[in-house]
């Protein structure tokens, strides 16, 4: 922001609209908050149990979807919140209905035509979205953890993780109804790798599919070939020491890990360029795609704040890449914070989190809202989904008051006061230059 200042004092400003726009984005992203009390909020509990999973639709950004771990499923038109005080949903799939166990994962298809939903009651259901109509169900004979599709539509496989059978991934076609492939499975005395905690197809190739285990491995396959997987994640192996890594596997390992423990949330950015894991062992990693090999660990710090022990998927959020200069990163922490993080350095930006005897619930779903919204909904283990982003208003109300809350944290507006001092000092001093720059003309 002092550099754009700066270069518009001195008649240099040749910067587009958008790259101001990305530099009060930043600003926004400093000022976060809840937003729940506003025109438009959710119901106070909208789920009697957990809301394990949200999606929004790719196509409007316009309908969510929640599952509840009671096994109902709502959809809520995000357009009523310019229009009404209290969101209703607009369809309910009632408990037991369908699914007869909670909800693990719901998702839209790239073209809002198809939903697919799946359930700890071994089954993963295909809807006709126009309909809201029930059209088919894989029955897999486990509990289903997790599943992913190729975000753009480019083949009809969906990869599913369960927790029983022969392990790894599942891979299931919607234009055959089969059950068509199995990566990874037998177990790790036939060669395989336990079963899947998570799974992400890259959105850079829509061949390539990513799978987290229980047991920390992190493994890549080119659904083209027969001959296993294309890459296995290593966490030693990094951006650093690639060309003079000779780490001999210890003689328990027989194949590298990327954490020590189960990777439950995968993440990858829009340009397919990097994987963001997330691990039992309260660590947040980011591995380089890009590399001719095999991903590099970029050894990213994310710092001690980071907690994460739950055995279900938690689903992390990334703002756009075409909204801020930095990517931010929104992590649902174990102890019901909800930590944005700079994803280019892992420094910490902002600590959310909700007022009232719910503080300690954890988030397990985050979706983005649209594009340069700011804004992010929130699914919880108490039944509430939450709303957060930047709020002109309660920025102008904190600002008046002369006192700073940070995210309910009671401050003094000293840095404020004195970030506003040194931009008076830079105009002086840049007004003090032209007029000695005039004065000294022949």
């Amino acid at each position: 922001m002092h550099q754009l200042l700066f270069e518009h004092a001195i008649t240099k400003f040749n910067h587009s609209p958008l790259d101001v726009l990305k530099v009060y984005n930043e600003y926004k992203y400093s000022r976060l908050d809840n937003l729940d009390a506003m025109k438009g909020h959710f119901p106070m509990k909208p789920h009697q149990a957990s809301v394990n999973t949200l999606s929004l639709d790719p196509l409007y950004n316009r309908y969510l979807f929640s599952g509840g771990g009671e096994s109902s499923v709502k959809l809520w038109d995000l357009k009523q919140q310019v229009e009404v005080e209290e969101l209703e949903p607009i369809y309910i799939l009632p408990s037991k209905s369908v699914h007869k166990f909670g909800i693990t994962h719901i998702k839209w298809w790239s073209d809002n035509g198809l939903w697919l939903s799946s359930s700890f009651d071994h089954t993963l259901s295909v809807w006709d979205a126009n309909e809201m109509q029930h059209v088919h169900s894989f029955n897999l004979g486990s509990r289903v953890l997790h599943f992913d599709f190729e975000d753009h539509g480019r083949n009809s496989l969906v990869a599913v993780c369960a927790d029983g059978g022969v392990g790894g991934l599942r891979l299931l076609d919607l234009r055959t109804l089969a059950d068509a492939h199995t990566l990874g499975g037998g177990g790790k005395l036939q060669g395989g790798f336990g079963y899947m905690l998570s799974c992400r197809w890259s959105p850079a190739n829509p061949n390539l599919v990513v799978g987290g285990s229980q047991d920390g491995y992190c493994i890549g396959w080119d659904i083209r070939r027969a001959d296993g997987c294309v890459f296995k994640m290593d966490y030693n192996l990094t951006t650093t020491n690639y060309k003079t890594n000779t780490r001999q596997l210890l003689l328990h390992e027989s194949t590298p890990k990327a954490h020590n423990g189960g990777i439950n949330s995968l993440l990858f950015t829009d340009d397919g360029a990097e994987l963001i894991t997330l691990g039992h062992d309260d660590k947040i990693c980011v591995w380089d795609m890009t590399s001719a090999e095999k991903p590099l660990n970029k050894q990213i710090n994310f710092g001690p704040l980071v907690r994460n022990k739950s055995t279900q998927h938690i689903s992390m959020a990334l703002s756009p890449l075409s909204e801020t200069e930095l990517q931010y990163l929104w992590f649902p922490s174990e102890n019901g914070e909800i930590l944005i993080y700079r994803l280019e350095d892992g420094k910490l930006v902002a600590r959310l989190n909700k007022n009232g005897s719910t503080l300690n619930r954890r988030t397990t779903s985050i979706v983005y809202a649209k594009e340069s919204s700011i804004k992010y909904y929130s699914g919880c283990k108490d039944g509430t989904i939450s709303v957060w982003g930047y709020n002109s208003l309660l920025d102008s109300q904190k600002s008046g008051d002369g006192l700073d809350f940070d995210n309910g944290n009671l401050g003094t507006l000293a840095c404020e006061t004195e970030n506003s001092d040194i931009l008076d000092r830079i105009h002086d001093e840049i007004e003090a230059n032209k007029i000695r720059a005039k004065n000294t003309e022949f």
